[in-house]
This record gives C-alpha cells, sequence and structure tokens, in this order.
C-alpha cells in the first residue's frame, strides 16, 4: 500500500511526444532529395537492425520481469519492423512483386491490432503459456505478411483505407485508435511500472504514423524515420521499466507488498528521498500473541494475518506515511513532517481497523490486535535510529499496559545520550 502514488509512466509517454516531434524536425531539416541514400539505405539497415533487438529485448525480458505483455510486445513490434524493412521498404531490393497499395495500410492495422492485444491479454501467466502464445501469434503474423506481399488480393482489401486528409473517414482511424489504446492502459495499467505509458506512447507514435505523412511533401520520408523511431523507444522504455521493476524487488517485501528492511535501513541512514527533517515522527506496530497464531493455526495462517495486517495500515496511514518491515511481525510506519501528536490519532485509527479486521484461512476467523510506539525527532541532530529506540520503549510499554494501545514517547536529546551512556574507566599504569 505505500507504493508511489502513480507508475503508469507519464515521463515514458511525454517522451514519445519528443520522439514524435524529432521525427518531424528531421523530416524538414533533413529533406528526402538530398539525402536520398539515409532514407533509402542508411535509416533502412538501423531499422531493421532495431526490429530484430526488439525480439531479443522481448525475449530476454521474461526473466527479469516475467511478464507476457512486455515479451509480446516485442516480438510483436519486431515482426511489424521486420516486416516493413525487407518487404516494404527494403534497403537492397531483392526483386519482389510488385508492391501493392494495399500493403502498408494493412502493415500499419496489424501494428494497431497487436498493440491491442498486448493491451487485452494478462500480465501474468505461466511461462510455456507465454512463450506458446507469442510464438503463435508472431508466427502467424509474419507467414500472412509474407503471403500478403505476395499476392496482392491479401493485402488489397486495405486499399479502402487511404485517405488524403481530414475529411476522408479513415484519416480519424488512427486519432480514435490512440484514444482507445490511452484509455485501455490508464484502466489495465494504472500500476505498472510505468507500463502504461510506454504502450500508449507506442501507440501514440503509431498514430503519427498513420495521420501525419498526408500533410507532408515527403511522406515516405517520415514514414522511414517513424519506424525506425518505434522501435528505439520501445527498447529503450523497456529498460526502463526492468530497472523500475529490479528497484521494487530489492526494495519491496514480496509477501506483504510493503516496503522492506532494506528500504527502512535507507530511511534510516537517510540516503532515501524521504525528507527526515524535523518533526519526523517514527510509529513502531508489533502484532500481539503473534507467536500463539503461528502456533495453533500454522505459518500460513500467520503468513495470512502478516499480510493483513500491513495492508490495513497501509490503508489508513498512505499518503501521510510510509510503511516499512522492521523485522518478524515487527513494522515501522514513517511519518515525514509529522509531530508525535500529528501523528498519534492517525496510529489509533491503524489500531481500531485492525482491532475490527478478520482473516479467514482455511474456514478459520483470526482476529488480531496490535500495539503501537510513537517517538519524533525534534532536532536536526538527533539520529532515526534513536527516535526508532525511543518508539519502540513506548512500544513495549504498550504491551506491558495491557496491549491493543498507541504510546507515545520522547527521543532523547544528543547531550542527554552522551550523559547516560556508560563511561568507560581506564586505568592507567604507574610509571616507575
Amino acid at each position: 500500500m505505500s507504493q508511489p502514488k502513480s507508475r503508469w509512466g507519464i515521463p515514458l509517454f511525454a517522451a514519445a511526444v519528443v520522439v514524435g516531434g524529432a521525427c518531424l524536425f528531421l523530416n524538414f531539416t533533413v529533406p528526402f532529395a538530398g539525402s536520398r541514400s539515409l532514407y533509402e539505405v542508411t535509416l533502412p539497415w538501423i531499422g531493421l537492425g532495431l526490429s530484430v533487438l526488439a525480439f531479443l529485448v522481448g525475449h530476454f525480458s521474461y526473466p527479469r520481469v516475467q511478464n507476457l505483455k512486455v515479451y509480446l510486445v516485442g516480438y510483436l513490434m519486431g515482426v511489424v519492423g521486420v516486416a516493413y524493412f525487407l518487404l516494404y521498404d527494403p534497403p537492397v531490393k531483392i526483386g519482389l512483386p510488385k508492391l501493392s497499395a494495399g500493403y502498408l495500410p494493412s502493415l500499419l492495422v496489424l501494428a494497431m491490432v497487436n498493440l491491442a492485444v498486448v493491451l487485452a491479454v494478462p500480465s501474468f501467466v505461466k511461462y510455456r503459456i507465454t512463450k506458446s502464445v507469442t510464438f503463435a501469434i508472431a508466427g502467424a503474423e509474419l507467414g500472412w505478411l509474407l503471403l500478403a506481399r505476395l499476392v496482392e488480393p491479401l493485402s488489397g482489401w486495405a486499399q479502402a483505407l487511404a485517405f488524403r486528409g481530414p475529411f476522408d473517414g479513415p484519416f480519424w482511424i488512427g486519432i480514435a485508435w490512440l484514444g482507445i489504446v490511452v484509455w485501455l492502459s490508464v484502466w489495465r495499467l494504472r500500476d505498472e511500472f510505468f507500463l502504461g505509458g510506454i504502450l500508449a506512447g507506442t501507440g501514440l507514435l503509431y498514430a503519427m504514423l498513420w495521420v501525419v505523412p498526408t500533410f507532408l511533401a515527403s511522406p515516405g520520408a517520415f514514414r522511414t524515420v517513424m519506424v525506425v523511431a518505434i522501435p528505439l523507444y520501445l527498447e529503450v522504455s523497456i529498460l526502463v521499466h526492468w530497472f523500475s521493476r529490479i528497484e521494487h524487488r530489492v526494495a519491496y517485501d514480496p509477501l506483504l507488498h510493503i516496503y522492506n528492511r532494506n528500504y527502512c535501513t535507507r530511511i534510516i541512514t537517510e540516503q532515501s528521498n524521504m525528507n527526515t527533517t524535523e518533526p519526523f515522527t517514527v510509529a513502531m506496530v508489533d502484532i500481539d500473541h503473534f507467536k500463539k497464531v503461528n502456533d495453533t493455526y500454522g505459518h500460513q495462517a500467520g503468513d495470512a494475518v502478516l499480510v493483513n495486517v500491513a495492508q490495513t495500515i497501509g490503508k489508513v496511514v498512505v499518503p501521510d506515511g510510509v510503511v516499512c518491515r522492521y523485522g518478524g511481525e515487527e513494522m515501522a510506519v514513517f511519518f515525514p513532517q509529522m509531530a508525535s501528536k500529528e501523528a498519534l490519532p492517525v496510529m489509533e485509527r491503524v489500531r481500531e481497523a485492525i482491532e475490527k479486521m478478520k482473516t479467514v484461512t482455511r474456514k478459520k476467523t483470526i482476529k488480531v490486535t496490535v500495539s503501537c510506539g510513537i517517538s519524533h525527532r525534534e532536532e536536526r541532530s538527533q539520529p532515526i535510529m534513536d527516535v526508532i529506540h525511543a518508539a519502540d520503549k513506548a512500544l513495549y510499554r504498550a504491551k506491558e499496559g495491557g496491549r491493543n494501545q498507541v504510546r507515545v514517547g520522547k527521543t532523547a536529546s544528543v547531550e542527554e545520550t552522551k550523559k547516560n551512556s556508560p563511561r568507560k574507566t581506564i586505568k592507567m599504569k604507574a610509571s616507575k
């Protein structure tokens, strides 16, 4: 529950806008007439290489992100790029039959359908199913594209989609499709490590590829640049998705779905981006008689209780606080820019919510309570670890006072800590 507020991927969608603008800029500043070799040889070779790379990025994504959408989008966008640069606009003429006027529109329609399929499929399925589905779709598409290139009637139907400008109906297909893609990505991929923004950004680039050439003097040159840019954008974006997931795994507890001890340590050592300037409150939460739950119902039931407690805490404290697993069944809640008196009613709501909470496992209903201790940082010189120790002492007073309660403690100042620390007596040998 203490995850970032939004991981749809607005920055990556904005990056797609920049990429599309850069393609237009290149088209205007480097005209086709004076740079034929760039558009007819250099860029097609680069695009072909990037399209093949899209297959590899998709394939090697699975061990890192285990996501069917990422695996599939790499393969299917790779199929479109390879088909474009080998069958439609090859860098080397290979003596293919005359090109059907409907081949390019059919290829773009296929790219749009592919993105819709990626948005529709579930994210997480078994690897065997992931491979089977991906290879079946990619293989079928490659076969169909080759046949459509050789047998004109297979792509001739797409000639009906030709248009000259905004007053023709097919012009609006790309724009309407982009709206659907963005809506689906926001609806289905709101919190999947920027994947929503990546797919919506890819959709934006394909929509530009559908619409913009109508207004240009050299539409073919612009298409070539765009088909080179799309796999490049996708590959870089998928790398961002990879790193985001890796960061998630490093910082999050896989069982409780809250921040783990590693991230908690980063906060304590003030190496996170959290504002730890005073006032900064720490609440320590411990489940009452948790060992009895494990002994009575088993560790699986204990895990279910832990998950339920962690998620309940998150629902109450987020976005004001951040929940971390501190160790065992103990959790720490950090409240930036809040004093103990402000955090106290929040933690009371946490205690009440958990008291009402029911965990059902194996037809057994388990109810638990928690004890909480709170303290806050009053001076910048106070280490956060001292605030945690003060909150821990308050937690133990809550336990000794009957449990299922919240107690507040005071963090000792640096001077008090030095004064109360045990002094070592060093005996000097008398010199002879």
